[in-house]
């Protein structure tokens, strides 16, 4: 059943043919209350299946399933109406009536958005939680004393759960101190950090100014590389490649289970502090899991624990000084990975230049242009450089489709996001009110991307249409109804405000002719309002066009080979 409703012509159906008829309904119902006759509603459209007569309208079944429509009596003076209906029809209604009518389907969208929005807050909504990851090198969040695994209580005296709301409060605070309560192994920690204020480019290719803490959401994995040969870790038996599960000291009888690297480099400064003989590193080596490394103590490392770390920079330095860093940049190639690379290699440079971190990495890879580099590996510890080509991938961007070139390759170890938190509404009245609150901030966010795309600013290439429609309705189906009824809503909010255009044959332009009616006293002439909707059918059709053909360019490969197969 699920296949079935997630096959891209299945959903897509399901999906437009909702939002339309919700739209049409709205239209039908507030015309009904403003004494508005209806000559036609209809399920679909095209050709009628079915049909049956309620009072003076039809209500019918139409053979192309995607929403319905709505026809009113008398939607121009010189349109005849039956018996029974003068006085009901759309034309003789007044100017605020008619408004409503017409306005009543962009809000019908909106309506429908924020119930669904609603539902989901029933179900519970998934969220990142405010856990630290990782602390980047030298950032705000290193020097303030914050700490991988350390959860996030409030910032400036307000709860925080949620990640969004840690990344909101610091972007937002460039060069402003924050006060942030932590949790951190059942204690509670207050800091000040302040965020550094840096320049980015957003989405439209503006130049924004932004606070940043330094602080990444993703948890490193406690995969381990050994960095130094005559190293405390690689002469107690641990190899690169190794997964730490757990480090505990025999003779305390104490044991910890750290959840990333972070914290493993924690546990390991805590442990060399407080066990001065030996002790047990539970290990996965090469998909076996449960292998005990037992590691002598070293002096050397012992005095520098007992000092214990008051940032986590320290901490950094002690693992590195045991010859352990993390796997974050370990090659770790499969059978179908680049043969240029061998397993436990560790990427250095790229491009010829050296970088910092993860992070420092990825940005070169997105600056490169080139689809051959010269990279830097450190082998058997020593470091050798290579020609690597690289991957190119088709990657669909604001100002259009473009090629990037990605590594070939596989990082072990990569971030891990951490369990959600699940946001739920417990009372119908508390969801629906998060349902319009979350469809406001949309319809401001949605809205705002419009306003780019009519000025210029977000390039027309941008914009989709019924192809782009479909994809994301059957991919969004295919991860379940929440992620479905989530693309319901957004494509409901953004039906709702393009029907807002002023363009002629939609509801914003209906309305700005009904208010030229107003200003003028009367009624346009039928020429005036011939030429108004012709023109105003040129441009949804162009724009029709233009979206299809956008669509094209972006998915006809992906549809060729559905079609055809993968030659």
């Amino acid at each position: 059943m699920e296949s079935f409703f997630s096959h891209p012509l299945i959903a897509v159906v399901a999906l437009l043919g909702a939002l339309v008829f919700v739209h049409e309904f709205g239209h039908f119902l507030v015309g009904r209350a403003c004494g508005i006759a209806v000559e036609i509603f209809s399920i679909g459209f095209g050709a009628k299946l079915f049909s049956f007569r309620h009072g003076h309208t039809e209500y019918r079944l139409s053979a192309v399933p995607l929403g319905g429509y709505v026809k009113f009596y008398g939607a121009s003076p010189a349109e005849p109406v039956p018996a029974g209906v003068e006085g009901q029809e759309f034309f003789r209604a007044n100017y605020w009536r008619r408004m409503a009518t017409i306005a009543a389907g962009p809000g019908a969208n909106f309506l429908l958005a924020a119930i669904a929005f609603a539902i989901l807050g029933l179900s519970g909504i998934s969220h990142p939680p405010a856990i630290v990851g990782d602390v980047l090198p030298g950032a705000p969040a290193e020097l303030a004393g914050v700490f991988p695994g350390d959860k996030l209580i409030a910032i400036d005296g307000f709860p925080v759960v949620r990640w969004r709301q840690l990344e909101a409060s610091v972007s937002q605070s460039a060069d402003r101190v924050l006060k942030w309560t932590l949790e951190r192994n059942g204690q509670v920690i207050h800091i000040d950090l302040k965020p550094a204020a840096v320049e980015v480019e957003n989405a439209l290719g503006r130049k924004i100014r932004i606070g940043r803490a330094g602080v990444s959401l993703g948890i490193v994995p406690a995969y381990l590389y050994m960095s130094k040969k005559d190293g405390w870790a690689y002469r107690s038996g641990i190899r690169t490649g190794d997964l730490v599960k757990g480090v505990s000291c025999p003779r305390l009888s104490i044991e910890r289970n750290p959840k990333g690297f972070g914290e493993f480099a924690v546990v390991l400064w805590e442990m060399i502090s407080i066990c001065d003989s030996t002790i047990n590193i539970e290990i996965i080596r090469d998909g076996v899991p449960s292998k005990i490394v037992a590691a002598k103590v070293d002096q050397g490392l012992l005095n520098i624990a007992n000092k214990g770390p008051l940032v986590f920079s320290e901490v950094r330095e002690f693992v590195a000084l045991a010859g352990i860093e993390d796997a974050q940049l370990l090659v770790w190639p499969d059978q179908k990975d680049s043969s240029v690379f061998l397993r436990g290699d560790r990427l250095v440079r790229f491009a010829g230049k050296k970088f910092d971190g993860v992070f420092g990495l990825r940005d070169l890879v997105i600056e490169n242009q080139s689809p051959v580099v010269k990279i830097g590996l450190i082998r058997d510890f020593r470091e050798i450089e290579l020609d690597l080509p690289l991957k190119a991938v088709d990657s669909q961007q604001a100002k259009g489709r473009v090629t990037v070139y990605t590594l070939p390759v596989s990082l072990l170890g990569q971030p891990e996001e951490p369990a959600p938190v699940i946001e739920k509404y417990s009372g119908f009245f508390s969801a629906l009110t998060y349902g319009f609150e979350e469809c406001g901030r949309q319809i401001v966010v949605i809205a705002g991307a419009l306003a780019h795309l009519v000025s210029g600013e977000i390039p027309i290439k941008a914009l989709g249409g019924p192809i782009m429609i479909a994809k994301v309705a059957g991919d969004s189906a295919k991860l379940g109804w929440q992620s479905f009824l989530t693309s319901l809503a957004l494509i409901s909010v953004n039906l709702g405000l393009v029907n807002l255009f002023p363009i002629p044959v939609l509801d914003g332009g209906q309305m700005v002719l009904f208010s030229i009616e107003g200003i003028l006293r009367r009624p346009l002439n039928d020429r005036a309002m011939e030429f108004f909707h012709k023109i105003g059918f040129i441009f949804v059709a162009a724009l029709v066009l233009l979206a299809t053909y956008n669509d094209l360019s972006r998915f006809w490969k992906s549809m060729l080979i559905a079609l055809v197969g993968d030659q």
